[in-house]
C-alpha cells in the first residue's frame, strides 16, 4: 500500500474509532459510519487534512474505502498540479 493510501486509511481509522486493520478498501462506508451527519462531518475532516474538495456531485460516486481513497489521491494530484 502506498504512503497516502496508508495515509489516508489511518485518518480514517481515528475518525472512525475503528482499528486499522479494519479500514480495507472493500469496505463500504456504511458499514463504518451508519449516521449520514458522521459522513459528512469524516469528509469534511479528510477534505481540511489532506488539502481538497470533494464536490457533492464526485461523492455521489463514492460508495467504498477503495472509492474514497482514490477521489482523495486524485484531487491531491490534480491540485498538486
Amino acid at each position: 500500500m502506498d504512503s497516502k493510501k496508508t495515509l489516508i486509511f489511518k485518518k480514517i481509522a481515528q475518525l472512525t474509532r475503528k482499528p486499522v486493520d479494519d479500514i480495507r478498501a472493500d469496505r463500504t462506508l456504511r458499514e463504518l459510519v451508519q449516521d449520514s451527519f458522521a459522513l459528512v462531518e469524516m469528509v469534511v475532516e479528510l477534505e481540511d487534512e489532506f488539502g481538497v474538495h470533494i464536490s457533492q456531485e464526485d461523492f455521489v460516486h463514492v460508495s467504498t474505502v477503495g472509492d474514497l481513497t482514490t477521489l482523495i489521491g486524485d484531487r491531491m494530484k490534480a491540485e498538486a498540479g
